[in-house]
């Protein structure tokens, strides 16, 4: 089994996105752990309970389960290098991801993007944080364009890329795309991806494309990423 060369800089805007199940979260992990060997600082935001629960295995990782009615302090939360936030399964019960997105994850990017410097932030569903297609989110926004100032490394995973603002879209660095199969999402990738179609084709389930614009495309076979620790995605 050969080994993956992926860089993780100092500064970039990552785009993770692929159809559901197609192993968009498993990279993310896998990329969060590459930053953990490097010693490098980050933050998950999940959306789901479980989902990246595994990551906790590494030493120094800070877990917080976001619980509503609960106050919390961004601000100290901060201080900790290296943190995975998730929600409680009664957090999404009773707000669903829509509330734990509005009420508890754009407000801790706001602090962020305010405050932190030098730390990678994993954003999930990063779809739910804009108000259309066409308009992004603030928060997302201020740290697609501002970010690198502060080293504000985003990376962002979604399954609607068809739905994601093309002005996002055109600020990333780096895009790791699975296999699609919906016509309107290959249609839009052959606009934004040079010989998008020929590589879709060619992978198996669980490989991705690594785009570096405006022309570079490697496959990354799915034997070359593999996590140290468990996913329950």
């Amino acid at each position: 089994m050969g080994i993956l060369d992926i860089d993780i800089p100092a500064w970039s805007i990552d785009l993770i996105y692929g159809n559901t199940g197609s192993g968009k979260s498993y990279f993310a992990g896998w990329l969060v752990e590459q930053a953990w060997e490097k010693g490098r600082r980050f933050i998950v935001l999940d959306t789901k309970v479980k989902n990246h629960l595994g990551l906790v295995q590494l030493k120094g990782v800070r877990l917080l389960k976001v619980m509503v009615g609960k106050r919390y302090s961004w601000r100290r939360l901060l201080d900790f290098d290296q943190v995975l936030v998730v929600p409680t399964r009664g957090t999404i019960n009773r707000i669903g991801v829509e509330g734990l997105v509005e009420q508890y994850y754009k407000p801790l990017l706001d602090e962020i993007f305010r405050r932190d410097r030098s730390r990678i932030i994993v954003v999930e569903e990063a779809h739910r944080y804009n108000p259309s297609s066409r308009r992004p989110g603030k928060e997302l926004e201020q740290l697609f364009r501002e970010g690198r100032d502060g080293k504000l490394y985003t990376v962002a995973i979604t399954q609607s890329i068809a739905d994601f603002p093309k002005l996002l879209f055109r600020q990333a660095q780096r895009h790791f795309i699975f296999q699609h199969y919906v016509p309107n999402d290959v249609i839009y990738l052959n606009r934004m991806i040079p010989g998008f179609s020929e590589l879709n084709d060619r992978l198996r389930e669980h490989d991705l494309i690594e785009f570096i614009p405006p022309n570079r495309t490697r496959i990354i076979k799915r034997e070359l990423v593999v996590r140290r620790t468990r996913h329950f995605g």
